[in-house]
């Protein structure tokens, strides 16, 4: 007897890049040490609480450094609609939103990345994971650092 399919309570229905650009200022050469300097941002852009749909947006931006010198940019946009089940509350709902989403939209950036940085002739760039609940613990201190000086 076969095991039926749990569905999660939250679900990714559509995705699509609203930005993305590599400019690469020198040659880099496959042999290159590369390093990457990554600034990630996110935001919720809109909750239709009737319907349980909400929109984020991920942003990369990605310095590549070859020992000490910038060698190229990566500028990645990308917005992603999630339903929940109407039995989250609003709270919960961008709870998910901020952690399984966020998650969920970093790893389609990824595999972006690394597809786009493999056909452009430069060495593939393989973005490392993010803790996003570290990085959301770590906003939340920083704002409040900031609101109390």
């Amino acid at each position: 007897m076969g095991k039926s399919v749990v569905e999660m309570d939250f679900q990714l229905i559509d995705n699509y890049i609203s930005e993305f650009s590599l400019t690469v200022f020198n040659k880099i050469q496959n042999n290159s040490d590369l390093e990457i300097e990554a600034n990630v941002g996110f935001r919720i852009i809109n909750i239709n609480e009737k319907d349980m749909i909400g929109q984020i947006e991920l942003k990369y931006d990605v310095d590549i450094v070859d020992e000490v010198k910038n060698v190229g940019k990566i500028i990645l946009i990308m917005n992603a609609l999630f339903k929940g089940k109407e039995s989250l509350k609003k709270e919960q709902f961008e709870e998910k939103l901020k952690i399984d989403g966020a998650t969920i939209v970093s790893h389609l950036c990824r595999a972006y990345i690394n597809s786009a940085t493999a056909l452009s002739g430069m060495p593939t760039i393989n973005m490392p994971l993010i803790n996003f609940n570290q990085f959301f613990e770590e906003a939340v201190e920083e704002s409040n650092v900031n609101t109390t000086k």
